[in-house]
């Protein structure tokens, strides 16, 4: 069977002439019935022709259709007419090759950036012109505590002062906003930026919640100011409390006629040397905030070091009628860590939760192990007392700050200083009247 395009041609163009030619000897001789059969049978043969040649160019009008649908299936090898069709049926197979290639690279391209974008930890929003949303990544959703935004007006409904901030954000000049987001204190960093695709303008602002850089700073002001204090109180206290001793001594071997003189000294020389005494004690005390051993990491089961330090504390809780709720997940836990450090800022936020319910009826301290984010372990204690005014909580980490009665004001502060050296966070969630959460993230 005669398959190349060329050898097709050539004899439909015979038997179509072969066909004429015959048409027009039946014509001359008078045979007009059959003329007009040939001459419809020359009609089809030539629609057939027409319709041959023209099949190639059906096969491009059906690829660039394919292209404008982004369909890139097509793959049909030539219709054995011939060399030159074959390579053109090549060309057109490479095309579609090439498209499917750059539409799985795009697509490729697509899955990484969204993965990048949902596991970055600063947050981003993406806004047109209108104010639409049409971007909000998960770091945004969590620092927010919003599932999603329909537009910057939504802000709104978080905190009107974030809203005109935001609006009001010139790009390339960050702002620094200070918010309270479900009783936890967040200092943003906010910056916005102006784009255009396609002649549509977008701007994309970033949110970065750099409370823990604010943090360390802040204690490293407050550690070196403490080191300054102990050292230059030390320096005058000890040879006060020396000199106080010796002179008490020599007083006990004279013999002074003056009784009440003899005495009054004995009174002065003992209160220099009390007090003297007591301010020792008092810097000692503070010079643990500096003094804080470097960490002895070890595989630590944290399931097993919540249960030690919980059953160190039930007594205690039994005996102030303090019901204690765990909920630990029987699945254990392993981290790397000091366990004597972590047992000290246990035992410490145990005994906050237990000063803070004294007067609560029906007091309870909650006890919860849960896996953090990006392979963390988190531990949250709360409790049912008045919790701390919003005035105070972002003043409970400095040191020397309580809001105890009594208490040296160092526990907190201590505490967060060891979670650090973990490269861990401590957050504390508290409004009056609805109890405190402490959240360890280690």
């Amino acid at each position: 069977m005669i398959q190349k395009f060329s050898i097709n041609i050539v004899i439909r163009i015979v038997f179509l002439l072969l066909l004429m030619a015959g048409m027009l000897y039946l014509i001359q001789t008078g045979s007009y019935g059959l003329s007009v059969m040939l001459g419809i049978l020359i009609i089809v043969v030539t629609s057939q022709l027409i319709q041959y040649v023209n099949q190639t160019n059906r096969d491009l009008s059906n690829f660039f259709s394919a292209v404008k649908y982004d369909d890139f299936t097509l793959n049909n090898a030539a219709a054995r007419k011939g060399k030159s069709f074959e390579e053109l049926q090549g060309g057109i197979n490479l095309i579609n090759k090439k498209f499917r290639d750059i539409r799985a690279e795009k697509e490729a391209n697509h899955q990484f950036l969204q993965t990048l974008i949902r596991h970055v930890e600063v947050g981003l929003l993406c806004v047109q012109d209108d104010g639409e949303v049409i971007l909000m990544n998960e770091a945004l959703k969590n620092i927010l505590h919003k599932s999603f935004l329909v537009n910057l007006e939504s802000l709104k409904k978080i905190d009107e002062r974030l809203y005109d901030k935001i609006v009001t954000l010139e790009p390339g000049h960050p702002e620094l906003i200070k918010l309270n987001i479900q009783n936890t204190l967040l200092q943003l960093s906010v910056q916005a930026v102006d784009m255009k695709l396609q002649d549509i303008s977008f701007r994309l602002y970033t949110f970065q919640n750099i409370q823990n850089e604010l943090e360390a700073k802040e204690l490293d002001a407050w550690q070196k100011l403490i080191r300054i204090l102990t050292h230059e109180i030390m320096n005058s206290v000890a040879p006060i409390s020396s000199l106080s001793s010796t002179i008490k001594g020599m007083l006990d071997q004279s013999h002074l006629s003056d009784e009440d003189k003899l005495e009054q000294i004995h009174k002065s020389i003992g209160v220099i040397q009390r007090r003297s005494e007591g301010l020792l004690d008092f810097t000692e005390t503070y010079r643990t905030l500096t003094r804080i051993p470097p960490p002895k990491f070890q595989n630590l089961n944290v399931m097993n070091l919540l249960e030690d330090v919980l059953t160190l504390m039930a007594p205690d809780f039994k005996k102030n009628n303090i019901e204690l709720i765990k909920q630990i997940h029987s699945d254990s836990q392993f981290m790397h860590g000091d366990p004597h450090l972590l047992e000290q800022v246990l035992i410490n936020l145990l005994k906050n939760a237990k000063d803070a319910v004294k007067n609560t009826e029906d007091a309870f301290i909650k006890v919860s192990l849960f896996p953090g984010r990006f392979g963390k372990v988190g531990i949250q204690i709360s409790d049912n007392g008045p919790g701390i005014p919003a005035d105070m909580l972002d003043q409970i980490f400095v040191p020397f700050f309580t809001t105890k009665e009594e208490g040296s004001g160092i526990g907190l502060s201590l505490s967060r200083q060891i979670i650090r050296m973990h490269k861990g966070q401590i957050e504390i969630q508290s409004a009056e009247g609805e109890g405190t959460v402490v959240t360890l993230t280690i």
